[in-house]
């Protein structure tokens, strides 16, 4: 009897034992050394460089902008035109574009002030903007003969913006980007910034496709 009792306890341990070692836990484990892989987009992280799904027209010929300083871009006549009275050379401050060579030009009227970032990107190009990963309402322009594009906020309106962008792609994998700010709301419409920013990026093309 009580080896029988001793067989019993014995086969019961052993079941146990199995159970206790096995998982329903499936897939590829991670060893302690890995770390598990995280997803992003350009909405939740606009530093995320995103595989552009939207091509542009071809460009008349590159423009490198590695060797280029934006505050050269700009001549005393077109700084006049634009009405800017300063210009600052600086390193971009964004997110996206962080250290990249920017200018910004300072402007003024009667009745308000306002400033532009020129801006040489050298990280990706301007189809970027087109995918529909980045929080932008965006659409394909033209600029001094080469493919661009004019962006702004999502959803953005002359009541909830001071913004607007005009990027020209001028090379593979980069782009001149001219932002507009308005310093005193309802100074412009939206549609008025927008269109000031594509002024001032025809005319820094101007003098980079005379060099």
């Amino acid at each position: 009897m009580r080896s029988r009792r001793w067989y019993v306890l014995f086969a019961v341990l052993i079941a146990f034992g199995g159970a206790a070692c096995t998982t329903a836990e499936t897939g590829k484990p991670v060893s302690s050394g890995d770390a598990p892989a995280v997803t992003t987009s350009d909405s939740a992280d606009p530093t995320t460089t995103a595989t552009p799904t939207t091509s542009l027209p071809p460009r008349p010929k590159e423009i490198k902008l590695d060797s280029v300083e934006p505050c050269t871009l700009l001549t005393q006549p077109q700084l006049a035109e634009l009405k800017v009275t300063r210009t600052r050379a600086r390193a971009s401050t964004s997110e996206v574009y962080r250290g990249a060579k920017e200018c910004v030009l300072e402007a003024s009227t009667a009745k308000s002030g306002y400033d532009y970032a020129v801006t040489a990107v050298t990280t990706e190009g301007a189809e970027a903007w087109l995918t529909g990963k980045r929080n932008v309402d965006a659409k394909a322009v033209s600029v001094a003969g080469y493919p661009a594009v004019r962006y702004n906020f999502k959803g953005a309106s002359q009541a909830n913006t001071f913004n607007c962008w005009t990027t020209v792609d001028v090379a593979q994998g980069q782009q001149l980007q001219v932002m507009f700010t308005v310093n005193l709301r309802d100074a412009f419409t939206l549609d008025q910034m927008c269109q000031m920013s594509e002024q001032a990026a025809t005319l820094a093309m101007a003098t980079l496709t005379s060099r």
